[in-house]
């Protein structure tokens, strides 16, 4: 219901106002163009908002699945680098994408890995403004377990993102991984975001195994 009524509307006002704001007639004035513009990004605001919601809710009634399948690495790579290169480019950091060679394939749900990645990298690029964001994709060299199974070294493929932000306190990595939260609440207010991002990322990765 969420996703109908909400979704459906939303969706018509920002295509409106961003039709609207491209002012092919030029009977707009510049104010009223960034008005337009103001409407539009806060219509995306708060689609995203519903999305991360119904997400959130998809997962907690247990309601969304993992489909496994054999993914192509690369194909993740090339869907993640055309999606932030040029945000990096714009904000004037580095950002690079790092797989260990002789991966070329893992066993996944691509849609749900891509999303803990862009959340991951969204934040990653947010809140770095100088310096670098890297993805480093490689096997882990040591005995790992997960769901209380161990795998053997290799048989595990690790996603650091890494970047030269503004760092998280010791003492506030674990709060931020809760809905709503983020490290300092004058953060939402600066830099934008629900704090719902890394909340279904957690619940995604334990979804996955």
């Amino acid at each position: 219901n969420m996703s109908h009524e909400l979704r459906t509307p939303l969706n018509s006002l920002l295509i409106l106002a961003k039709e609207l704001g491209k002012n092919n007639k030029k009977n707009l004035n510049d104010n009223q163009v960034k008005d337009l513009s103001i409407i539009y990004e806060s219509g995306v605001d708060l689609l995203n908002l519903i999305n991360d919601i119904l997400d959130l809710s998809k997962i907690e009634a247990g309601r969304m699945i993992a489909n496994l399948a054999e993914v192509q690495l690369q194909n993740i790579v090339i869907n993640l680098e055309n999606q932030f290169a040029h945000v990096a480019r714009q904000k004037n950091i580095g950002f690079t994408i790092k797989p260990q060679e002789g991966i070329e394939m893992v066993i996944t749900d691509q849609q749900r890995l891509e999303q803990i990645l862009k959340n991951l990298l969204s934040n990653a690029i947010k809140f770095t403004s100088q310096g670098e964001v890297k993805l480093n994709i490689s096997r882990s060299d040591k005995l790992m377990e997960l769901r209380s199974k161990m795998y053997n070294p290799g048989e595990v493929l690790l996603f650091s993102v890494i970047d030269t932000g503004i760092g998280i306190e010791e003492n506030k990595q674990a709060m931020i991984f809760e809905a709503f939260q983020q490290a300092d609440g004058g953060l939402s207010r600066q830099y934008g975001g629900t704090g719902l991002g890394l909340t279904i990322s957690r619940q995604i990765a334990a979804l996955l195994g």
